[in-house]
């Protein structure tokens, strides 16, 4: 985890810098994050990101950072809870899934709505919905 005596850990998981860095962790001055981008097989672009933290090696920093990372490490598929279940690192990491789920709803799920106003009435129609049942709102709208 700490790549030398200088005290650099880095990691390319977002979810546990965001971690880190809510617990007071601090990234690396220059450069906190790296982008480096590789040619895949079919010759796209491809970008890899690290995050980087500067501590001080054998300090209360470092004992913290690794707390956090080996529970967090535990607790990535959610089978291991071997600390207190109240444990900060499991709440945030619970906010965090969470919230990457939500962002897959409205990436993925979430059917665009169009607004459709009429004088001081308005209505939302889906984008998927068929043409004949959007002109038979837009009627409805127009003749009530």
């Amino acid at each position: 985890m700490i790549t030398s005596s200088s005290g650099v850990f880095q990691t390319s998981d977002i979810r546990l810098a965001a971690i880190l860095i809510s617990l007071g962790i601090n990234t690396r001055h220059n450069d906190p994050v790296t982008c480096v981008i590789s040619k895949t097989a079919d010759g796209r672009d491809n970008k890899s990101y690290t995050f980087w933290f500067e501590i001080v090696a054998g300090g209360d920093e470092e004992k913290k950072l690794m707390t956090a990372v080996t529970t967090y490490e535990k607790s990535k598929d959610w089978t291991d809870f071997s600390l207190d279940p109240e444990n900060p690192i499991y709440w945030m990491k619970g906010v965090l899934d969470n919230r990457e789920v939500l962002l897959n709803w409205i990436r993925k799920d979430v059917p665009p709505m169009r607004i459709i106003t009429h004088g001081s009435k308005t209505i939302l129609i889906g984008e998927r919905t068929s043409k004949k049942t959007r002109d038979y709102f837009k009627s409805l709208l127009r003749n009530s």
